[in-house]
C-alpha cells in the first residue's frame, strides 16, 4: 500500500476512533501525523527518546486498527454512504420517471427501494 494511502487510512481511523487513545498517545500522534513533527521534535519536547515516541505512535496505530476491527464503524459508515447516494440516484430516477414517462408502476418499485433501502440503514444502527 502506497504510503499516501496508509497516511489516508489513519486519518480517517484517527477520526472516528482517536478519542479513544490515552490523552498522551493522542498528543504524541497528532503531533507525528498532523503537525508533520518529527521523532527527534517529539522526544526533545517530551523529553524521551526517539524510539519512545515511534513505539507510542505504532502502538496507537495498531490501537486504531484494533477499534476498528472489534466496532467496524468505518465499514458501517461506508455501508450508510453508499446506500444514501444509491437512494439519491434513485430519487433521480423518479424525478425523470415523473417529468418524461408518468409511469405509476414504475415509481412505485422505485419508492419500495428506497423503503428497502432506508430500512436497511435503520436496521444497521
Amino acid at each position: 500500500m502506497k504510503q499516501v494511502d496508509k497516511i489516508f487510512e489513519y486519518t480517517i481511523l484517527y477520526d472516528f476512533y482517536g478519542a479513544l487513545l490515552k490523552d498522551k498517545n493522542r498528543s504524541v500522534f497528532e503531533d507525528y501525523m498532523f503537525n508533520d513533527m518529527s521523532l527527534s521534535e517529539i522526544a526533545e519536547d517530551l523529553g524521551i527518546t526517539r524510539q519512545g515516541v515511534r513505539d507510542i505512535v505504532e502502538r496507537s496505530k495498531q490501537s486504531l486498527v484494533d477499534y476498528e476491527d472489534k466496532l467496524g464503524l468505518i465499514k458501517r459508515f461506508e455501508i450508510v454512504k453508499e446506500n444514501a447516494s444509491e437512494i439519491n440516484s434513485t430519487l433521480d430516477d423518479i424525478r425523470e420517471y415523473v417529468s418524461v414517462y408518468d409511469s405509476k408502476e414504475k415509481i412505485e418499485n422505485m419508492l419500495k427501494d428506497i423503503g428497502d433501502r432506508t430500512h436497511a440503514i435503520i436496521e444497521d444502527f
